[in-house]
């Protein structure tokens, strides 16, 4: 019998901005058995070093940021305490880079994204941001990162045309799926964009214009080993309740 491994793909969550729905997919995960976790990245917003103008009404200071991060990483270790954990990281965790190029380049070298939130300490491995960045999820075809290739409306449909490849991201903070067909081999090609994590009623992505597009939700990935084919269920959140294996979870 084949053995089937899963993965919780977790996307933008945006801390300390995050939305109740976060909570949500960490009481529903508790009941998975899980094989690995993949962040997807933007899991920090890191406001407070942001180069956009910075707003009146946002009290939270780098050193919120940074603590509620690691209150949610450690949560996550404690949940799951033998789970391989990758992080992509986002553009949002680039700003840390970004930052000390900018305003702080003695320091640079010195502190990066690793170091601030101690992930070697909880064991969480670091794909770096980057236009090559990848994560294979549970070593399948599926590619796991923050940024889609494409753009447009249609992200999902328009990375999976581009990169011939199965590919799962966050960043859009919409639900898409699209499949394209190799004329060729008749390969299925997946390109997948999860929704996020996030408050988008939360002053702070007031700068978004269509930030009413944005939907919440996150993505489950089973892979069948001896196959080397997996299977994604993205969780879409409405009205607080998500529909996950077949069962209604609300907070």
């Amino acid at each position: 019998m084949s053995k089937i491994k899963r993965a919780l793909i977790i996307p933008d969550c945006h801390h300390p901005f995050a939305g109740p729905d976060y909570q949500l997919m960490t009481e529903v995960s508790q009941e998975m058995v899980l094989d690995e976790i993949v962040i997807l990245g933007d899991f920090v917003d890191f406001y407070d070093i942001s180069s956009h103008p910075k707003s009146p009404q946002i009290s939270e200071k780098l050193f919120d940021e940074l603590h509620c991060a690691e209150e949610k990483l450690n949560e996550l270790r404690k949940l799951f305490p033998n789970v391989p954990i990758f992080y992509c990281e986002g553009n949002h965790e680039n700003r840390v880079s970004r930052f000390l190029q900018n305003q702080a380049p003695q320091l640079f070298g010195m502190f990066d994204l690793k170091s601030i939130l101690n992930l070697d300490n909880k064991q969480i491995s670091l794909v770096p941001y980057g236009p090559n960045q990848k994560h294979f999820v549970l070593g399948s075809n599926l590619i796991a990162r923050h940024e889609p290739i494409g753009g447009g409306v249609h992200c999902a449909h328009s990375t999976v045309v581009k990169t011939q490849t199965s590919v799962i991201f966050g960043h859009t903070h919409r639900i898409q799926k699209s499949n394209i067909v190799a004329l060729g081999t008749g390969e299925v090609y997946e390109g997948i964009s999860c929704g996020w994590l996030g408050d988008k009623d939360h002053p702070v992505m007031g700068y978004v214009k269509n930030h009413h597009q944005w939907q919440t939700g996150w993505a489950v990935v089973d892979v069948i080993e001896d196959l080397n084919e997996f299977h994604v269920q993205l969780i879409h959140v409405k009205n607080g309740r998500a529909m996950v294996d077949g069962e209604l979870y609300w907070l």
